[in-house]
């Protein structure tokens, strides 16, 4: 029934003879205006599901009205905190894309990423009032994704929202065009695809891990990739918008609908951390958190001050443990944090004594 149900969305989907290359993208030297907006951190939280979900709107948005090169910011921690699609542990790209349809994002600043879970209250309470919304969704694959396939469905609809299994060697691409080699498994994750190209047979995929990694934040994938372990292309779904997706929209009306069938995702991860603080001493010195998770979910480790340093774990999947070091304090009582599998962990150091006459 699954199958059959992806089918039927399939099926709805429009065609066009792709070209032997496009990119809605400016990377890789497109002349074309740019209908992709810049590369996003979603930084240790593992919220790609949003950053790919919300990247594809913000590129309908463009595309429905035509407004090439426009840097529209929309709010990637509400969907983390308000959607029920998921949170820093993982998410569905299908769920995603329901909310994206039926109640739609405001912009950054009505909600600022804060790479946490974070409470849906504390989003601006008017965000509802200035919303961007989708007018529907298909899937364009959910197993067993095809070159041509993909081609056609981005071309017709612009970027596509997709995941893939990341493997080991996946964290360490700069350049060129990915195809995996080595290394274990990590879990999947959420990307974009804006582009390919024939003759280097790959396609061109927007990542939410800031412009730091890969070309820019963007990557190269062989077309192989879709027919081995890496299962490029799976549930990758297609948007649709209108001119009116800009501004307000009305509550929608029900209409009469098939009974939904479940769709195939991957289970979301989950991670906590042992201990969630601990305590230092003027002189500083070392520690390590417990990260523990289910299966081979992929994780981060990142300090979020100078004078804490992740010194091993900065990645991982699966259970395992961040190692780090408190330097000296020469001034007052401190805290800090380390965000490890977007989970927070406090460090706290005790002041300078004061001298004695």
């Amino acid at each position: 029934a699954e199958h059959e149900a992806a089918a039927e969305e399939q099926a709805g989907l429009a065609s066009v003879t792709a070209p032997p290359s496009y990119n809605w993208s400016s990377t890789g030297g497109a002349t074309a205006p740019s209908y992709v907006t810049p590369v996003r951190d979603q930084g240790g939280c593992g919220s790609c599901w949003a950053f790919a979900a919300t990247a594809a709107l913000e590129s309908q948005v463009l595309l429905e009205n035509q407004a090439p090169g426009v840097d529209l910011n929309l709010s990637e921690q509400l969907m983390v905190s308000c959607s029920n699609a998921g949170n820093c542990g993982g998410g569905y790209i299908n769920s995603a894309s329901d909310y994206l349809r039926d109640l739609g994002l405001p912009a950054e600043t009505y909600f600022p990423y804060t790479a946490t879970n974070n409470s849906c209250a504390n989003a601006s309470p008017d965000w509802t009032n200035n919303v961007y919304r989708l007018s529907g969704w298909h899937w364009a694959a959910t197993t067993s994704a095809t070159v041509d396939g993909l081609k056609n469905a981005l071309v017709t609809y612009g970027p596509l929202a997709t995941m893939m299994s990341v493997y080991a060697d996946f964290f360490s691409y700069r350049s060129g065009v990915y195809s995996y080699v080595s290394g274990t498994f990590q879990g999947w994750h959420c990307i974009l695809i804006v582009g390919y190209d024939d003759a280097g047979q790959y396609f061109i995929a927007k990542n939410s891990w800031g412009t730091g990694w890969g070309e820019s934040g963007f990557f190269r994938i062989a077309y192989s990739e879709l027919k081995n372990v890496v299962n490029f292309g799976d549930y990758t779904v297609a948007y649709e918008g209108s001119p009116s997706l800009l501004g307000p929209q009305p509550d929608p009306q029900p209409q009469p609908q098939p009974e939904p069938q479940p769709q195939p995702q991957p289970e979301p991860c989950t991670f906590s951390l042992s201990p969630t603080s601990q305590t230092f001493k003027t002189a500083g010195g070392s520690g390590s958190i417990i990260v523990s998770t289910q299966g081979n979910c992929a994780w981060t480790a990142v300090n979020n001050v100078a004078w804490i340093s992740v010194t091993s774990g900065n990645t991982g999947s699966g259970s395992g443990t961040v190692s780090f070091t408190v330097a000296a304090n020469g001034g007052n009582q401190r805290s800090g944090t380390i965000t490890a599998a977007g989970q927070t962990f406090t460090v706290t150091q005790q002041k300078l004594p004061k001298g004695r006459k």
